[in-house]
Formats: C-alpha cells, sequence, structure tokens
C-alpha cells in the first residue's frame, strides 16, 4: 500500500513530553508535496483535509452554507511523543503520526477510539483494485425509464460510467476492531441495517438510493463524513475485512471525524455539523391524505367531509398533479386547472396579488381543519440561487436568472400550506447539464438533493414566517434540516422500512412512506401510524377508509385515533430530536448497542423513547426487562430473546410499553388543535424509578430555533406499596404556553390503592378498576412542582 509520508513544520512541534497550549488549526507538508490541515472544531469533532494545491479550497457543502463553520473556540494542547504529535482537548487525544501520517484517536485514558485513519493518494495500487471491484458490482447497463407517473419524458438521463478515471481517484482508510460494527449511509442499503460487509453507494438514484447520507458511526464510538458531493463509495469491512474503505471519485481529501463515545453523542455530533432536523408543523404529525387521481374539487371536499363524519381523524389534504393546468408542469408559468380545483373567481385569474378565498375548497376545508398542500416537480439549476445569495453578501451583482422556487408564493398566498416534491427530473442524472455555477453533475446531482427543499423551506419561511408542509424522497447530508422525508415511489412495506432505520441513523427525523401501499394494508397501517410522520398516498388506488369492509374501517379509525392521541409524545420526541439528534424512530442497536442479537434487526424498532414496535410479524425480541402489551396490558418479563406473541383481532402488529414509561397523551381530536392541550392524558407504568422530558413549544413558527421550547420532567418512583408521581416545575417557554394544565393520570397498579394524596392532600376524586388508577392532578401554576401519592 502506497503511505503519504508527512513533515510536520516547525511551528506545530512542542517539547518532547511536554503539554503546550495550541492553535486549533494545523498544517503538515506532506512528503508528496500536498498539504494536509487538521481544524479541532471541538473538543469531539476535528476536520482533515489534503490537496495537491497550494491552498485549502472550501467544499460546496460549506461555500453553500451547509456545514456549520462558526464553532467555538476550543481549548487544545499539544505534546510530542516520539515520532507522534498528540493533539489533546478536554473529551480525546488526536494522535497524528510524523513518519506516515496516520491518525488514532483514543480518550482522555488512553483507550483506543478510532485505531487508524490513512489517506490514499492518487496511484496508490489499491485505488485501481478496489475501483475495479466496484465497476463490476455497479457497473450494470442503466434503466432508461422514467419516474412512475411521469409520462411527459421518454427516459430518464443516465451517466455511463461507475468509478470513472481512476487515475485521479483516492480513498480513505480505517483500521477497524474486529467486533466493530457500522451505521447510517442513508438509504443506500435495503439489505441490512449493520453494514460490516456491505458497498453503499453514494449517489442519489431513483428506486435504489433515494437519500445517500455519507457519514457512518461505529459501535465503538466514533464516527465519520465524507465532506464531498461527488459519487463515493463506503466500502465497510467487504474488499478488506480489516478496513473502512471511502472510495472518493476525485483527488484529495476532507472529511470530519466525530468522536461521541456512543452512538447517540456521534449522531448528535454529526448533526450539529450539518444542522439540527426541521421540527415539522404540529398538525403535519397527525395524518396526511391524498386523493385519487382523478378527483376534483367536489370529490376532494367529499372526502373531507366523509373523514369527519367517519370519526376518521385528517390534517392535511393534498392535490396530485392535475391540480395544474398543464399536466406535469415543471415551469415557474404554472396555474391551477380551474375547471378542477378553481382556487377563486376565474374572473380574476389575471389578477395580483392573490389571497384565500373564503368560500372556495381551499378556505372550505381550512373550515374544517384542514391544510392544503400541493404536488410539484422541478427541474432546474439550484446553483443559481446559491450564487446569487453569496453574490448579494458580497456586494456583487445578481444572475438576472430566474429563482425557480419565488413563483409559489402565489399559491402560498391563496392558502396553500406546503409542498410535496416529487421526484421526476430531481433524481434524474444530467450529464450534459452546465451549471450557472461553472460546474457539472460530478457535483451537483447529489447537492442539488438538499438545496431543493432547503430553497422550497427558505421561500415559504421569508414568506409567510411559519412552517410549511413540505417532503421529498431525495436527500444528502444536511437534508433533515429543511424537510420531511419519504421513501418514495417503494411502497409501505419491507424496503420501506429498511429506509426508516437506515436514515433515523443518518440524522433524518422525520421520516415515512407510502403508507397502506402494500399486500397486507393493515400491516403496513400499524408501521404507518408508529412512524415520525404519517401519509397515506391515494394517488391511483383507493385506500380512503369508507371503502373497506366493516372490521378493517374499524381498525383503521382506531389506529388514526390512536395516532392522534399519542400526539404529544411524538411531537415532544420530535422536539427532543431536534435538540440531541436522536431520531422519533430509532434502531434497536441505536437504543441497545450492547445487545449483539439486535445489531441487525430490522422488523421492531422504538418509537420514541418508551414505545417498542414489531413490524408484519407475530414474533418479537424482548430486550432485558419487563414491558407491557400496549394493547392488552399483559405484562412480560424480557428475557434477551425473541418471542411468538398474539395479535388482538383488531390489530395488525405488536406494540409493547417499556417498565417504567410515562406516556403523554391528548383526548380524542378529529385533527392537531382541534382542542387545546391544557388537559393531558399520562399513561403511568410505574417501574422502580423512572423519569421522562415532555418538551412543548408554539408549534407553528420557527421559535424552537431560538430555545423558545418549555420542558417539563415526570419522575415516578415505586418502592413497595407507595407509588409516587412527580410533575417538576416547567422550564423554558414560548409564545402560548399553558399557564395552568390539568394532568388526568392513568397509573398501572397491582392493587387498589389504600389512599391518594396530591401535593400532600388527601382527594378522595379517584377510581380504581382493571389495574388502573384513574385521578386528576390540577396545576394551577405550571411552574411549581406537584406531586401524587399513592399507597
Amino acid at each position: 500500500m502506497k503511505r503519504l509520508f508527512l513533515y510536520v513544520i516547525a511551528a506545530l512541534l512542542a517539547v518532547q513530553g511536554a503539554w503546550a497550549a495550541a492553535p486549533a488549526r494545523y498544517e503538515l507538508k506532506l512528503r508528496s508535496g500536498q498539504k494536509m490541515r487538521i481544524d479541532v472544531c471541538s473538543d469531539r469533532i476535528f476536520r482533515v483535509r489534503v490537496t495537491p494545491a497550494d491552498t485549502f479550497a472550501e467544499s460546496l457543502l460549506e461555500r453553500y452554507g451547509l456545514l456549520k463553520t462558526d464553532w467555538e473556540p476550543v481549548q487544545v494542547t499539544q505534546r510530542n511523543e516520539g515520532g507522534v504529535v498528540v493533539l489533546g482537548t478536554p473529551a480525546c487525544r488526536i494522535r497524528v503520526d510524523r513518519k506516515d501520517g496516520r491518525i488514532s484517536v483514543t480518550d482522555l485514558k488512553g483507550n483506543v477510539i478510532l485505531r487508524e485513519a490513512s489517506y490514499l493518494a492518487p496511484g496508490a495500487p489499491l485505488i485501481t483494485a478496489l475501483g475495479q471491484s466496484l465497476n463490476e458490482k455497479f457497473q450494470k447497463p442503466r434503466r432508461d425509464e422514467a419516474i412512475i407517473g411521469d409520462t411527459t419524458k421518454n427516459g430518464a438521463q443516465q451517466q455511463q460510467t461507475e468509478v470513472g478515471d481512476m487515475s485521479r481517484n483516492s480513498i480513505l482508510s480505517f483500521t477497524l476492531a474486529d467486533d466493530e460494527r457500522f451505521y447510517g449511509g442513508g438509504s443506500t442499503s435495503r439489505d441490512h441495517i449493520q453494514h460490516r460487509g456491505e458497498v453503499l453507494r453514494m449517489w442519489a438514484s431513483y428506486q435504489i438510493a433515494e437519500a445517500p447520507i455519507p457519514f457512518m458511526m461505529s459501535s465503538a464510538g466514533w464516527g465519520v463524513f465524507d465532506n464531498t458531493t461527488v459519487r463515493s463509495y463506503f466500502d465497510v469491512a467487504r474488499y478488506d475485512k480489516e478496513r473502512l474503505l471511502i472510495y472518493n471519485t476525485a483527488p484529495g481529501a476532507d472529511f470530519y471525524v466525530m468522536v461521541g463515545g456512543s452512538m447517540p453523542q456521534t449522531l448528535g455530533l454529526y448533526t450539529s455539523l450539518t444542522g439540527r432536523a426541521y421540527v415539522l408543523p404540529r398538525w403535519m404529525y397527525g395524518l396526511s391524505f391524498g386523493g385519487h387521481m382523478q378527483e376534483n374539487q367536489f370529490e376532494m371536499m367529499d372526502d373531507a367531509v366523509r373523514f369527519r363524519t367517519e370519526k376518521v381523524p385528517c390534517d392535511v389534504m393534498w392535490i396530485e398533479p392535475q391540480w395544474m393546468s398543464k399536466y406535469y408542469d415543471f415551469s415557474t408559468e404554472k396555474s391551477w386547472n380551474y375547471k378542477l380545483f378553481p382556487p377563486e373567481g376565474y374572473w380574476v385569474e389575471k389578477q395580483f396579488p392573490k389571497h384565500e378565498w373564503k368560500t372556495s375548497f381551499v378556505g372550505r376545508l381550512h373550515g374544517l381543519g384542514y391544510k392544503l398542500g400541493l404536488w410539484l416537480c422541478i427541474d432546474h439549476d439550484q446553483s443559481i440561487v446559491e450564487e446569487d445569495i453569496i453574490a448579494a453578501r458580497e456586494g456583487r451583482p445578481q444572475s438576472g436568472k430566474e429563482h425557480w422556487f419565488d413563483h409559489l408564493t402565489n399559491f402560498m398566498d391563496q392558502g396553500v400550506d406546503g409542498f410535496k416534491l416529487d421526484p421526476a427530473r430531481t433524481l434524474d442524472e444530467h450529464p450534459d447539464r452546465k451549471y450557472y455555477n461553472g460546474l457539472t453533475d460530478k457535483e451537483m446531482h447529489n447537492l442539488n438533493q438538499v438545496l431543493m427543499p432547503r430553497q422550497m423551506n427558505r421561500v415559504f419561511r421569508d414568506h409567510k414566517g411559519i412552517r410549511p408542509w413540505q417532503h421529498y424522497c431525495g436527500g444528502f447530508a444536511g437534508t433533515q434540516r429543511w424537510t420531511a422525508n419519504q421513501s418514495g415511489d417503494n411502497g409501505g412495506e419491507r424496503t420501506a422500512l429498511f429506509d426508516q432505520l437506515n436514515l433515523g441513523s443518518s440524522g433524518l427525523m422525520n421520516t415515512s412512506c407510502d403508507v397502506m401501499s402494500a399486500k397486507d394494508e393493515m400491516a403496513a397501517l400499524h408501521m404507518g401510524v408508529f412512524l415520525p410522520w404519517i401519509q397515506i398516498n391515494s394517488w391511483f388506488g383507493l385506500l380512503h377508509p369508507w371503502y373497506f369492509p366493516d372490521k378493517e374501517k374499524a381498525m383503521y379509525r382506531d389506529y388514526i385515533q390512536l395516532r392522534h392521541d399519542l400526539f404529544p409524545y411524538i411531537y415532544s420526541a420530535a422536539l427532543n430530536g431536534h435538540l440531541t439528534g436522536m431520531p422519533i424512530l430509532r434502531s434497536m442497536p441505536l437504543v441497545y448497542p450492547d445487545d449483539r442479537n439486535v445489531d441487525d434487526m430490522v422488523f421492531q424498532y422504538m418509537f420514541g423513547d418508551n414505545l417498542l414496535i414489531g413490524v408484519f410479524s407475530d414474533s418479537i425480541y424482548l430486550p432485558k426487562g419487563d414491558w407491557i402489551d400496549f394493547w392488552t396490558g399483559e405484562q412480560l418479563r424480557g428475557e434477551g430473546k425473541e418471542i411468538r406473541h398474539a395479535i388482538p383481532d383488531n390489530r395488525a402488529g405488536l406494540a409493547f410499553v417499556k417498565a417504567g414509561a410515562i406516556l403523554p397523551m391528548q383526548k380524542p381530536v378529529q385533527y392537531i388543535g382541534e382542542r387545546p392541550l391544557d388537559t393531558l392524558i399520562l399513561k403511568v407504568y410505574p417501574s422502580g424509578n423512572s423519569s421522562y422530558t415532555l418538551y412543548e413549544d408554539d408549534g407553528v413558527t420557527f421559535d424552537y430555533e431560538q430555545g423558545k421550547i418549555a420542558k417539563t420532567v415526570f419522575d415516578c418512583r415505586q418502592s413497595g406499596g407507595r407509588t409516587e408521581l412527580v410533575v417538576s416545575p416547567a422550564e423554558g417557554d414560548y409564545n402560548g404556553m399553558y399557564p395552568a394544565r390539568v394532568y388526568e393520570v392513568e397509573m398501572r397498579l397491582a392493587s387498589r390503592p389504600g389512599s391518594v394524596t396530591i401535593d400532600g392532600v388527601k382527594t378522595d376524586a379517584w377510581s380504581y378498576g382493571d389495574g388502573l388508577l384513574k385521578v386528576a392532578v390540577t396545576q394551577p401554576d405550571v411552574r411549581k412542582k406537584s406531586v401524587l401519592v399513592a399507597e
């Protein structure tokens, strides 16, 4: 293997064996003439770059503001240990071997976290050997098919090469421990969630890998982000059983290493770099429903009314491309199909500015508690907007070219609440396109997948100041900051499930799929209700609840009602995810990393902190501890093995609650926001000492990004015959925060208590039956503690 030898410049050297204060940036001279730079971004994140040029160019993700660059100063020390330079932070030690440039990372006690990282420059024999292996695996005849539903194009353009010119490619090499497992990579694998032994192709591709994320985290407590937008490959101990090889189709290196100590912490570091997850408007965590493509405004309104009369909660109605006067209109000249969906009087079609007509179908939907979304397709140069933003910042002239998303403000003014971005043309390759910024699809194709949702989000935010309903199946690094994601035209079964798990381990929080697009529609609905957000797309079939047999219709209603009942729990998990990077839907190894039985477990996951969901099976693995059947209340002892468990006849999958859980829920509603949340239901499952934190905000604005979030901590302590529930004073604030609240507590107890007290005062206003204590705890001031005791 060809190694690069480093000479550390004099400014880097310190007295042998002694620690000295040091700057957070270090440059090293390579024997080959190339330069290496190490930036210590935080005590747990550092960036490594290698270039043959005289200067270090900024990456495209950096240029377009998709990566954090305003890092706080870091306390860094430095010393020499023989031929090794050691950079110390308050959290770890970064060791750079001056002889061959290898990097390793240890904790403060000297325990190895990252064994070795090195860079292989163009010309290294491994680049050719691995490149040939990648060509054999991935260079296959390309399908020349358009996106499903797009009849306006004969076929998608495809690049015909795989790894390209191997003489210009490079490799990042990471030596692995025998027991390390790897997670992340976005939607690049639909066979595994643990990727050791696989190679993942980082290139956005329709029905192959719509959202590749060049990030991988190790069970050993570290992660790597490859800071490039060109096609790359993460070969995770497939070609070489002892190494993770990141194969880049360009020279040079630019990567970040994150030292989290655990996978959740590493994921948090990654999202601190690429952006914390967007919190959807609160109503988007209810049900979004897309009607049939042959519907008009009257049939859509009939659907809306019938959801209400059938008592099936629903929050969003969206319209597929039939709303446009021109089918699949990619232009900025699009208009409504006034014959099918007139948003206003036809005589004012050409008059501006626009406004919402109360008597139109848009106004009537809003009057029934619905929001309205529209389907979109786009085929445009996204670099124009980004370069104009930079030009404006630098005082240079604008391009004068069209900013595609700006034309959507007219529809926003007419009452549209958001947009679905279809993959038509966006996941196509454009090998002949020359972008405004001078680049080609080689650099821009992956980048487009995050620029589009960001620009759409920005236009809505700047125009209306509130959060939009928006989602897109494509993605790349940083997508989580701007939009919800869904699994594209891949149905609602196995493939979609892999996407949910892999995307969640790659920083994306708001994931979903085409729920109920499956052979077993009820089983798919069971999974869909326990996804971060839920959409049912009836664009071709008939997935309206009233078209199902009575038994299935009742199940449909129950599941969607449960989804809305769980809203406080789901929304709290979303805010927590924004703060920490932890997804709402969590793979088993992310939560139970020390249980090797769950390394590659797929057909179950944790939904938030306390719900274990099993899908498409009546078998489930119960980790060690006590679990309660969410449907029946039966308590089971988890022994760390798989069991078969009966699914009730009126349900379509398994659900368990972790002992000690506290689940905040709301009273039944037909849409999110129908009733205030000044009364919550608390379902409490006491077991020893447990705690839960409820996060809340205004649910509408972007104030949460400025910390306008309140949290309330609940502690439950059970010992002997005494059970205590403590509601701590709320911390933080937001506009519209409730000054007082009532908690309707439903606490599972093995026997009827002899007495119940609230804040030290005995009360008789409680009941007990079927193992449940029911009592209301009134909190006149949420800034003061309340204590419930049953004994």
